[in-house]
């Protein structure tokens, strides 16, 4: 059988590609029991044998996908994947299937329906291939009553799916009787049109040294684009390579998208490292997953039932491995029904919302199912809840823009855009026009935006003011947070109230939230403290004295100045950064010019070199930075080379916007 070194020395045998910018480039794959003529009738309609290894020349069958090439009509291109027809084989023609535009379902007339035609009919179906047609062969073998036999019983099979009223035509491998109108009709087939507004994805299938170039690969374009110079990663392993060159039917383009076949020679990457069932991604989409919810369906011929809890071979791209499936909204499938799953896989793949994929039994004897990827994030606790699943049921609809709409429209937290563009892989400015459409709450931070919903928005406001109001607390992130059932995850909260802060309907006191309460003023006698405390935090700018210093030189009792500072605090005056170490405002702006200045010319800032800037003491200085982290307008990295182990301790500018 073919192995990845026997083809360390082999020249790049049509590392397969045609760029759609070329022309319209559709994928065309055969189904179908063994020896019923797959094979030899793809060779007649292209003139191209894609039994290439010496294995299958010698035993006479498919045993690894093969691929063809002829032109169509209009300068179009088709493109064969000739798949395995034996059942030890089932887990490659998965593989074959995957970007297929087309179906071509074989059935020899001497034998009829056989085992394997009903399980690639059915593969095809599961995954979502959308037509096809039928090519019952060998007619020359068999009488006309044998023929209308075998039609009329792949009629009835195929009315049992989604493929009814197809066209069969009748040929003969030897005498080509009938193969002429199959390939006219091949030709005239229309390419569905796709949206191609998506990062670039490719389904490794097969992996080899080509001489003289590098390491290959070759798959079908899943979505996007890419052009020679690009830098993609190779996923799950994380590992960032860079596009060689491109090949297109034994000669080199400069690019290729959606749809198309492609040989891709990396640079980055030893051979070792590459496996076919690997994905090539753009840098957008290097999310591992290790679980997934999922609609799943089974056939109304399934074989066996499945149960929540069992152990099934789960078939993805050009991949396998076993998952355990958790049923969200039932305690078993049965035949012809559907339901909504958690799959927890054995290993991590790479995966986007909608994609397709099979179920089999751990024996690989039966497809037992099929599914859509919902989430590829979702939660390991509470995921049966109505909640739950009827956020799932918005996750069915057919296009990306509406299913984020509808998300937006009915959380109650605020929706990540960059997370879901990833999740169901489209550019985050064609979902953006969906939620601008909507007239969604935008928030931006951290170069992150967020939508919620204004009506959402304005019962949570009203949720935090009203608990603020009481005593007029000075609380905490996880005591506001506790208002709110189920608990909002901590990142998206504080996104939630930073943006509060900057409709000042709420403010910062250290690490703590307190109510904008345009009523709260100075006594008379207060007025008096305060102004005497102001000259002495003016005195030193930088480095002013800490409340209790300035409370012993003014004579006043620490707990006066203290209600005072609160006061000062509450109408953004006055800033506590920690310790008994206050600031005023405006000093604080004056600071945070001084990071903005750092940050620009270096790109990071560190303690030391803000320290200098002040010409303060670094304890003092520490506080202060760590006063802006909490508010939200710096940001702490720190991370360690990996080949000097040196660790890098920085800040950058998070948001800007919190002292305009």
């Amino acid at each position: 059988m073919f192995t990845r070194e026997s083809r360390r020395d082999s020249q790049p045998d049509n590392p397969e590609s045609f760029s759609r910018t070329l022309s319209e480039f559709m994928i065309i794959g055969t189904a179908g029991h063994i020896d019923h003529g797959k094979t030899s009738l793809v060779k007649l309609l292209t003139g191209v044998d894609t039994d290439r290894l010496p294995e299958e020349k010698k035993r006479g069958i498919t045993i690894d996908l093969g691929f063809a090439y002829t032109q169509g009509q209009n300068e179009s291109m088709l493109g064969f994947v000739d798949v395995p027809g034996h059942e030890k084989f089932v887990h490659t023609m998965v593989a074959g299937a995957v970007g297929m535009d087309y179906g071509l379902l074989v059935i020899a007339a001497d034998d009829g329906i056989m085992p394997q035609t009903i399980e690639h009919l059915r593969i095809l179906e599961l995954l979502g291939v959308s037509d096809l047609c039928v090519a019952i062969t060998k007619i020359d073998m068999v009488d006309q009553q044998q023929i209308d036999t075998v039609q009329l019983e792949i009629e009835n099979l195929l009315s049992q799916t989604r493929y009814r009223d197809v066209q069969i035509f009748r040929v003969s491998n030897a005498t080509q009787a009938g193969v002429a109108n199959l390939k006219d009709h091949l030709l005239h087939l229309t390419l569905a049109t796709q949206n191609a507004q998506s990062y670039f994805r490719l389904a490794i299938d097969r992996v080899f040294i080509s001489k003289g170039m590098g390491v290959t690969v070759t798959g079908a374009v899943q979505a996007g684009e890419i052009k020679v110079g690009d830098q993609l990663v190779l996923m799950p392993q994380g590992i960032s390579v860079k596009v060689r060159s491109i090949h297109a039917q034994s000669k080199s383009v400069d690019q290729a998208t959606f749809g198309s076949r492609c040989g891709i020679v990396l640079n980055g990457v030893d051979l070792d490292k590459v496996h076919r069932g690997d994905w090539l991604v753009a840098k957008e989409l290097n999310q591992e997953v290790e679980r997934f919810d999922a609609m799943i369906e089974m056939p109304i011929d399934a074989k066996q039932k499945i149960r929540d809890g069992e152990i099934l071979l789960l078939h993805h791209g050009t991949d396998h491995t076993s998952a355990r499936l958790i049923l969200l909204d039932k305690k078993e499938l049965v035949a012809g029904e559907s339901a909504l799953a958690q799959l927890v896989l054995q290993k991590p793949l790479s995966m986007c919302w909608n994609d397709r994929f099979i179920l089999r039994d751990m024996s690989a004897r039966y497809s037992l199912a099929g599914g859509r990827v919902l989430d590829i994030s979702p939660p390991q606790r509470s995921r049966k809840t109505l909640e739950r699943l009827q956020f799932l049921n918005l996750l069915l609809a057919d296009h990306p823009q509406a299913v984020l709409q509808a998300i937006i429209k009915s959380s109650k937290t605020p929706v990540s855009l960059d997370h879901w563009a990833m999740s169901m892989n489209q550019l985050p400015l064609i979902l953006k026009e969906a939620a601008q459409g909507m007239n969604a709450y935008e928030i931006v931070s951290s170069q992150q935006t967020f939508y919620i919903d204004e009506i959402w928005l304005k019962q949570i406001e009203k949720s935090i003011v009203e608990y603020l109001q009481v005593d007029e607390r000075i609380v905490g992130i996880d005591q506001l947070r506790s208002l709110f059932k189920p608990r909002m995850d901590l990142k998206v909260f504080r996104v939630l109230l930073d943006e509060f802060i900057q409709l000042k309907k709420i403010f910062m006191m250290g690490s703590k939230y307190t109510l904008s309460l345009q009523g709260i003023t100075f006594s008379e006698s207060e007025k008096i403290v305060w102004d005497k405390a102001v000259l002495k935090l003016r005195n030193e700018n930088f480095n002013p004295p800490l409340m209790r210093d300035i409370a012993k030189d003014l004579k006043i009792p620490e707990v006066v100045l203290m209600n005072v500072f609160k006061k000062a605090t509450q109408q953004q005056l006055l800033v506590w950064v920690g310790s008994d170490i206050y600031y005023l405002f405006s000093t604080m702006k004056e600071m945070a010019l001084i990071l903005q200045d750092l940050f620009a010319s270096h790109q990071q800032i560190t303690v030391v070199e803000f320290r200098n800037r002040l010409q303060i003491g670094r304890n003092r200085a520490v506080f202060i930075i760590e006063a802006f982290d909490k508010i939200g307008f710096t940001l702490r990295i720190v991370k360690k080379d990996p080949k000097t182990g040196e660790v890098q301790d920085f800040r950058i500018i998070k948001n800007s916007k919190v002292f305009l």
